[in-house]
C-alpha cells in the first residue's frame, strides 16, 4: 500500500545527525508515511549505520555528490507518497510534526504547500524560521528569524516553506521540475516557492509543526563559498522568476541592495568574493535567461497578485538579520550550508 506522506531525508557524512532525526521520525503520532534517506556519497559509514539501525528506511545511496538540490530530486524520484516532505537530516520532529502537517493539508486542501515552524535545537523557544520570504528587492530572507517563537503561533498563508522542514503535493513538485541544480545551495527552496507561486499555488504555515534544527545560518560566521552561492543565486532568483513587470518595480531597491550587500562584505573580508559571484551570474545569463522563458510561458497569475506577499520593509528586514547574526556564535548552518556544497542543508 502506498504511503500518503515521503519524507526525505538527505545526508552527507552526517552520521552523528541521523540517531536523533531518524529517531524523532519513528516517534511520529500520524503514522502513514515512508522515510527515504539520500545519501550523497557519504565517507563515514551513515549508509551502513542506517540499513543497520533503521531497516525500515528506505537508502538511496548515490555514489557522486547531487548537492541539496540533486539529492533531493533523487529521492523525490522514487517517493511514493501523494506529499512530499524535505527534512534536514540535522533536525529533531516534534512528535506532532507530520500529524499537524497532514491535517493542514485536509483543512486547507486548496494550498499546494506547507511551512513549518522550525526553532533553535538549544533554544527552542527562538525561531530559526517561520517560513521563506521574498522582499520587494527580490531578495529572500527567514520569516521570524531569531524572534521568540511565541510571536509566530497563528496559522496563515506564507511566501513558501523552508527547505529545511517543508512539505509539497507531490504533484506540484512535478508541474515545476522540482529544485532547480543549478543552484546547489542557498536559496535553491525560494526559487521553488516562487516557480510554485507564478503557477498559482499557495502555501499555508503550520505553527503546530514544530521542528527543532542543530545548526542556525549567521552572517555574523561567514565563508566564501556562502557568500559567492548566496550571491550568485540570488542574481538567478531574480533573474529567472520574476514577471518583466515586477522585475522593473523591483530593480531598483535590487541594486541598492547589490550596492549595501558589497559595502557589508567588503568590511567582512569579502569584497572579491561578491564581484566573483556577480561575474559568475553574469556569465550565466543566457542558461538563465532561457528557463525564465520556460518560467514566464507557464506562468498562471499576475504579477500584480505577487506584490502582496513580498515584505516591503527588506532594508529593516536584513539590517535587523545582520545585527542578530553577529551576536550569533558556532555552532551554525554556514557549516550546514557549506556542507550542502558537499551534498546537504538547507537554510
Amino acid at each position: 500500500m502506498r504511503p500518503v506522506i515521503s519524507v526525505i531525508v538527505l545526508n552527507w557524512n552526517g552520521r552523528a545527525h541521523l540517531e536523533g532525526c531518524l529517531s524523532s521520525l519513528w516517534a511520529q503520532t500520524y503514522q502513514d508515511f515512508e522515510i527515504i534517506m539520500v545519501d550523497n556519497g557519504s565517507q563515514d559509514g551513515s549508509v551502513s549505520f542506517v540499513r543497520k539501525r533503521f531497516p525500515e528506511v528506505r537508502v538511496v545511496a548515490i555514489k557522486e555528490n547531487l548537492g541539496f538540490a540533486g539529492g533531493n530530486n533523487a529521492g523525490m524520484a522514487v517517493a511514493r507518497g501523494e506529499l512530499i516532505a524535505l527534512l534536514n537530516n540535522d533536525t529533531v520532529a516534534d512528535p506532532g510534526w507530520l500529524a499537524a502537517l497532514r491535517r493542514a493539508t485536509q483543512e486547507q486542501a486548496e494550498y499546494g504547500m506547507w511551512a513549518s515552524k522550525v526553532v533553535l535545537f538549544d533554544q527552542p523557544e527562538i525561531l530559526d524560521s517561520a517560513s521563506d520570504g521574498l522582499t520587494v528587492a527580490g531578495v529572500p530572507f527567514k520569516r521570524g528569524y531569531l524572534q521568540p517563537a511565541i510571536l509566530y503561533n497563528e496559522p496563515q498563508e506564507v511566501f513558501g516553506p523552508s527547505g529545511a522542514a517543508a512539505l509539497y503535493r507531490r504533484c506540484v513538485l512535478e508541474e515545476v521540475g522540482g529544485l532547480d541544480e543549478d543552484f546547489f545551495l542557498i536559496h535553491e527552496d525560494v526559487d521553488l516557492a516562487l516557480r510554485a507561486r507564478l503557477r498559482g499555488y499557495r502555501c499555508w504555515y503550520v505553527p503546530e509543526a514544530v521542528v527543532r534544527h542543530k545548526v542556525h545560518a549567521s552572517l555574523g560566521y561567514m565563508s566564501r563559498e556562502y557568500v559567492f552561492y548566496g550571491q550568485r543565486n540570488l542574481e538567478y532568483l531574480f533573474l529567472k522568476n520574476l514577471p518583466f513587470s515586477l522585475l522593473l518595480r523591483c530593480l531598483p531597491a535590487h541594486l541598492l541592495f547589490d550596492l549595501f550587500a558589497f559595502g557589508h562584505f567588503v568590511l567582512r573580508g569579502h569584497g572579491l568574493t561578491f564581484l566573483r559571484a556577480k561575474g559568475a551570474a553574469l556569465r550565466a545569463l543566457p542558461a538563465v535567461l532561457r528557463k525564465r522563458r520556460a518560467v514566464q510561458k507557464q506562468r498562471r497569475v499576475s504579477a500584480s497578485s505577487l506584490l502582496p506577499l513580498m515584505e516591503r520593509r527588506w532594508v529593516g528586514i536584513k539590517v535587523e538579520a545582520a545585527i542578530k547574526g553577529w551576536h550569533r556564535k558556532k555552532p551554525s548552518a554556514i557549516s550546514n550550508k557549506l556542507s550542502a556544497r558537499q551534498g546537504l542543508s538547507n537554510e
